[in-house]
């Protein structure tokens, strides 16, 4: 079944796992910005924004295991 996610659209796990962390790393900077400049975030956003933070770190460990 690994094998079928091994190679979605050319792309490794690790590469896919990685694209995952910069786009949550970019959505993190600009929800850090716009609180910033004073605009009111939603609370599910913040709560929707942390599980996916979550889900990259527990994608980088299954790729770290799948990879020993």
């Amino acid at each position: 079944m690994l094998s079928l996610f091994a190679d979605i659209g050319g792309y490794s796990i690790g590469q896919i796992a990685i694209a995952i962390v910069v786009i949550a790393a970019v959505i993190a900077l600009v929800y850090i910005a716009l609180r910033q400049f004073g605009v009111a975030i939603p609370a599910w956003v913040v709560q929707v924004f942390w599980i996916l933070a979550v889900a990259c770190v527990v994608i980088i460990a299954i790729r770290f295991l799948v990879g020993m």
